[in-house]
């Protein structure tokens, strides 16, 4: 069945089905018009989910997952093809191509997006206060003057044991968060999040690190600078670095499909195939830097390894999971 779809003759002759379809006015033929329609919907759907793991090497579950993604432009998919040089299968691999960086883009961010919301559901409610929530911070030092590094260290120093806490999950969590290399875990969690913090979330933030909200905002403040001036600048270099990668595979893409001679032809594949992975590195390179601080530059920020900072990050992630997993 794939050999069928993706034989030589049998693209160059859908193609030109999906060109005269295009041309056709529904008006004129109603009938002959809906059976080609249905025809073409059929076999791009196929084609869509067999050229992702053909030709992108995506997984079988991702490719499904893909699939049900794009099927909402279906239609846009099939009346944007025109004459050029491509023919439709290379069309729809060049759409699956673009699409597939977007979705794995989407499901990286998606992942960090998910642990976020988790801990800002844990931590934001209606609050019930029955005494005040004494500031910490405002008493005993200007965070007003620290830069992140310096704030950073200052939360993970000290602790307020006598602000208010408003629920079990939190409770919990705040005794967890009493130890200096929890409550550094915990920053270096924060650090790397993508963008995703509200009032509500960052007032979470302040009960459960037991400071002023004053100091939590401010650490967020800090945090948003140093997302734009770290990662946007090693964000361009990977984009132009993939831009140039991409550039190439398009031309081995299409010497491959025109070379005749099987061994030169292999030799592209591999070619191809070696690009393909670096190509894919740096896109999920691009997606990381998107989502918060790399580790390298949380571990630059609060004196530790990148290691250290990988390991902080997965212990807290476990730790959150576990504890908004109780009822």
């Amino acid at each position: 069945m794939k050999n069928h779809y993706f034989s030589v003759s049998e693209d160059q002759a859908f193609s030109a089905v999906v060109l005269r379809f295009n041309a056709m006015k529904a008006e004129e033929d109603p009938a002959g018009y809906a059976a080609m329609e249905n025809r073409i919907r059929e076999r791009t759907s196929v084609l869509l989910y067999l050229i992702p793991m053909r030709n992108l090497y995506l997984p079988r579950e991702d490719a499904g997952e893909f699939f049900l993604d794009i099927q909402k432009d279906l239609s846009w998919i099939i009346r944007s093809f025109r004459i050029s040089g491509l023919t439709y299968n290379s069309y729809l691999t060049q759409i699956c191509r673009y699409r597939v960086m977007r979705f794995m883009r989407k499901k990286a961010k998606e992942k960090n997006l998910d642990t976020g919301i988790l801990f800002s559901d844990m931590t934001i409610h209606e609050p019930h206060i029955s005494e005040p929530c004494i500031p910490y911070y405002a008493k005993h030092a200007d965070v007003s003057s620290m830069d992140l590094p310096e704030l950073s260290r200052h939360i993970i120093r000290n602790h307020n044991p006598s602000m208010l806490v408003m629920n079990d999950k939190e409770k919990e969590l705040t005794q967890l968060l009493q130890r200096p290399i929890k409550r550094r875990q915990f920053i270096s969690f924060l650090l790397s999040l993508p963008e995703t913090e509200t009032p509500g979330f960052i007032a979470g933030v302040s009960r459960l690190l037991r400071i002023d909200i004053d100091t939590a905002s401010r650490f967020y403040t800090l945090r948003h600078e140093a997302l734009q001036s770290r990662n946007g600048a090693m964000i361009e270099s990977l984009e132009m670095t993939a831009g140039r990668h991409w550039i190439v595979l398009v031309r081995l893409s299409r010497a491959i499909n025109v070379e005749s001679s099987p061994d030169k032809r292999n030799e592209l594949e591999e070619k191809y195939r070696k690009l393909s992975r670096i190509y894919m590195q740096r896109r999920k390179d691009i997606a990381r830097a998107h989502c918060g601080l790399t580790h390298k530059a949380i571990g630059d920020l609060l004196g530790i390894s990148r290691s250290c900072v990988s390991h902080d990050i997965s212990v807290m992630r476990s730790a959150l999971e576990r504890i908004s997993s109780v009822p």
